[in-house]
């Protein structure tokens, strides 16, 4: 009997083959591991004993963000290709079989942060911990008693330096504060308390990748006035150090603790030898997607890639052609940024090269585009009503100078338009029309319009820049609130690349959509975005790299 399990890994490295090798190397069954599509394991026995090695498989096998989904079933013979074997350089917090050994306490390893583990690939030369008060060592007489020592000494209010895999901290307490903080969860069982996080960012907090996420605080512990800030950065524990005092801590309920770099501390907990300097992820989970916020822990190979482009639209849209081998596919990509010049282009293997479809320009002054308003009937009798009604909001406008705007995108263009309909009285840092609309309680804004001018060519449209403003006038004078108004900017900005990928497809059939740039990291941005695109499309983000380099 032969079974097959599949694996749906949306990512390039070698981590999944790696721990499979491990895992399978413990068994006598003849087994065999290759990569196409997905990665897939084979494994031939008895009934009985692949029943045992489907359990131990899903006991020992670590979650992770890249792993989408699993299948197994049962096939008539294995293949005749070589079993593909792997090394990785990549260092891991710790793994269920780590866990297995610390928490057993018949175990010669109970509550042993150092061990070395056959399937992680883990090796520790570290004997023991050392507690410090003020440079002077305290004696323990078990890690189990250190724990809950350090336990008590935290819910006591005091701070502890520790010095983890990821570097040395300061942990505390989370009691009232305005500084802004990040947290560390000790019991993702009980992360509701305090923040917004639905199944699958628990389920990614606790992967082998141990990622940090922002979650929203929530309503009710908003109340409190404990934090200060909207959103939080948040992580589960990335070592086993932190493990062991995250199950010490249970017993005064103690589920978050505040952590820094650099603040004052009572106690101190380090060791001789060196950390693993394991690489701090940070994520985000889109529509089932995850993109990569920060990462040192993709392919280099990748970043040269990424070089050879000037333009980081291309660029990044190059690093996503290569991470997916996408070569002989027709892609659109919209690259859309807060920091870069956006731009809308094609890959088509027809003519193995880019096109583009839509790029942005700037302009000058606000009065360039009240003189463009001004040469249309229409649209100069609507300038004049604006002028009229709100006099004081038009002459702000009208002398606001933008001449610090230099990224030509979409987010530059929202913040001309906060000044123009009078959301601001200047060129902000934040995102005034961004925020409003998040702000908004409703679901449906007024549609604005993001007009391309009219052209036989499917590339080098020209975006009509007046229109947008036009028509956030036109609505301000009819008297929708200014939160309702920003909605209406973004949600129309989600169906302009909709339509934008109805006519491109009309052209040239696409086999599916790129989304790079940091605007799609926006929570309502990309449910807006994946809301308007037809079904029938596929939506990609980066697999390994950055989505923002």
């Amino acid at each position: 009997m032969i079974l097959k399990f599949s694996f749906d890994y949306n990512s390039n490295n070698n981590t999944l083959l790696y721990f499979l090798q491990n895992i399978v190397s413990k068994t006598k069954l003849e087994n065999k591991i290759i990569r196409q599509k997905d990665i897939v394991l084979y494994v031939e026995g008895n009934e009985e004993e692949l029943i045992s090695f489907s359990d131990e498989l899903s006991a020992t096998l670590p979650m992770s963000i890249f792993l989408k989904n699993n299948t197994a079933e049962v096939v008539p013979e294995i293949p005749q290709i070589d079993s593909i074997k792997v090394n990785v350089d990549n260092k891991f917090a710790f793994c269920p079989s780590c866990l297995k050994q610390i928490e057993d306490d018949n175990s010669q390893d109970f509550y042993n942060p150092f061990i070395s583990c056959s399937v992680c690939g883990t090796t520790c030369d570290v004997k023991s911990l050392i507690l410090l008060k003020e440079n002077e060592e305290i004696d323990y007489n078990s890690n189990k008693q250190l724990f809950e020592k350090l336990a008590t000494l935290i819910n006591e209010d005091k701070k502890v330096k520790i010095k983890t895999n990821s570097g040395e901290f300061v942990f505390k307490k989370l009691s009232k504060t305005e500084k802004k903080v990040k947290l560390l969860c000790t019991n993702l069982v009980n992360i509701s308390k305090v923040l917004v996080a639905n199944k699958k960012e628990i389920v990614a907090l606790a992967s082998l990748e141990k990622p940090s996420l922002d979650l929203r605080v929530n309503e009710v512990f908003k109340m409190t006035n404990t934090l200060s800030q909207e959103y939080v950065n948040v992580r589960y524990v990335d070592d086993l150090i932190l493990y062991l005092l995250s199950k010490e801590l249970e017993n005064y309920n103690i589920d978050f603790l505040i952590y820094n770099k650099d603040e004052d501390y009572d106690y101190e907990l380090t060791y001789k030898g060196d950390s693993k300097n394991l690489d701090s992820i940070k994520i985000k989970i889109v529509e089932d997607n995850t993109i990569i916020l920060n990462s040192n822990s993709y392919d280099k190979s990748l970043d040269t890639i990424y070089s050879k482009f000037e333009d980081k639209a291309k660029a990044h849209f190059m690093v996503f052609l290569q991470e997916y081998n996408f070569y002989n596919k027709n892609i659109i990509n919209f690259y859309s940024s807060t920091k870069c010049n956006d731009n809308i282009c094609l890959y088509s293997k027809d003519v193995e090269g880019f096109l583009d479809i839509v790029s942005y320009k700037l302009p000058k002054s606000i009065k360039q585009i009240f003189d463009i308003l001004q040469k249309d009937e229409t649209s100069n009798r609507l300038l004049n009503n604006y002028k009229e009604k709100y006099p004081d909001i038009y002459e702000n406008a009208l002398n606001c100078d933008i001449s610090m705007l230099k990224d030509k995108n979409i987010y530059s263009l929202w913040k001309i338009v906060a000044v123009v309909l009078g959301f601001s009285s200047k060129i902000e840092d934040e995102n005034i029309v961004l925020n409003k609309a998040i702000e908004s309680l409703l679901e449906k804004g007024p549609r604005i319009d993001y007009k391309l001018k009219d052209s036989d060519k499917i590339f080098n449209k020209e975006f009509l820049i007046h229109k947008l403003f036009q028509s956030g006038m036109s609505f301000k004078l009819a008297g929708v609130d200014d939160n309702t108004l920003c909605l209406g900017y973004i949600e129309s900005f989600a169906h302009y690349i909709a339509k934008l990928v109805d006519d491109v497809h009309s052209e040239v059939p696409l086999d599916g959509i790129s989304l790079t740039g940091d605007i799609f990291t926006y929570d309502l941005i990309s449910k807006l975005v994946h809301k308007s695109i037809t079904k029938n499309f596929k939506i990609y983000y980066n697999k390994d790299f950055v989505i923002q380099k």
